[in-house]
């Protein structure tokens, strides 16, 4: 009977599961294109135009998360990252706001149907007149989420590897750099830069994602249970799955402001996307944070 129920709850959520799993795989693409366009082609010149100026390298980067823009650098992962670096420009992806709402949209307003939407519906009674001991019910939807959950986090990196191959080789082409700084500086001071003439190859591995989809997984099962006892709770579907993503809104502003500011940084445990840093399991394989010091990275 378990089994029936899963194959249930697997067909009603068979259409919203392809299109985030669809809509997630080709975001991983284009923004492995966006990676290859902003480490290979805008940095490099940006650095060179520094270089010329005298100035530090990490002067537009300052001056573009200054202000307001620390609000984008502290969603985006923190002032660790350095963007000219290929696998940190690509580890950002699963930062982004796209992966994190269409995630948490997914795991809540599946979550919001478990039992709420079982009552709204009216199909409550008619399961509950069955055979079928309570906590079986809750367990296909836990079977479901083992199933989909996995899923939609393996969409993302296929489409991450699809766009890697599609994209081809990270090279850093100085021709349209010294192109460009020829028109307005004079050869001997391009000269004294000496920038290269040769491609210069950036690395990229794609596989060093995977191990950082387990902690999208995680995010993505606790923000489900958090709905699942909200569910419980409640009757109606809808009401459930706008509590939950009040909820996970409230969290995600919590973690946010304890990165902006470090007075309100002892209030990000309590929310479940402290927890979700996939750029540091990506980049340096690390799988643990710090609770108890739970200052803005």
């Amino acid at each position: 009977m378990t089994f029936i129920l899963v194959r249930k709850l697997l067909r009603d959520s068979r259409p919203a599961l392809i299109a985030v799993c669809l809509i997630l795989f080709l975001f991983a693409g284009f923004w492995v294109k966006i990676t290859q366009r902003v480490t290979a082609e805008i940095t490099p010149f940006f650095n060179t135009v520094a270089r010329v100026a005298n100035l530090p390298p990490k002067l537009f980067e300052d001056v573009l998360f200054k202000g307001p823009g620390k609000v984008s650098q502290a969603v985006l992962g923190g002032a660790d990252l350095r963007f000219e670096r290929p696998m940190d420009f690509l580890a950002v992806g699963l930062l982004h706001p796209v992966v994190i709402i269409l995630a948490s949209v997914w795991a809540v307003g599946r979550a919001g149907g478990a039992i709420a939407g079982e009552l709204d519906r009216g199909t409550m009674e008619l399961l509950l007149s069955q055979p079928v001991p309570r906590n079986r019910l809750i367990l296909a939807h836990l079977v479901v989420d083992a199933i989909a959950i996995p899923l939609v986090s393996l969409s993302f990196f296929a489409g991450t590897q699809v766009g890697i191959w599609a994209v081809g080789p990270f090279e850093i082409d100085y021709s349209s750099v010294r192109e460009a700084l020829s028109r307005e500086a004079p050869p001997a001071v391009i000269a004294s830069l000496r920038i290269p003439t040769e491609p210069e190859r950036m690395e990229i591995d794609g596989s060093a994602q995977f191990p950082a989809l387990f902690n999208l997984m995680g995010l993505m099962f606790a923000l489900s249970g958090l709905t699942m006892l909200l569910s419980s709770a409640g009757r109606s579907r809808w009401k459930v799955i706008g509590y939950g993503i009040l909820l996970g809104l409230l969290m995600f502003i919590v973690n946010v402001l304890g990165q902006l500011w470090d007075s309100a940084a002892f209030l990000r445990p309590i929310s479940v996307y402290y927890y979700y840093q996939p750029q540091k399991i990506m980049l340096r394989s690390e799988w643990t944070t710090n609770v108890a010091g739970s200052a803005a990275p």
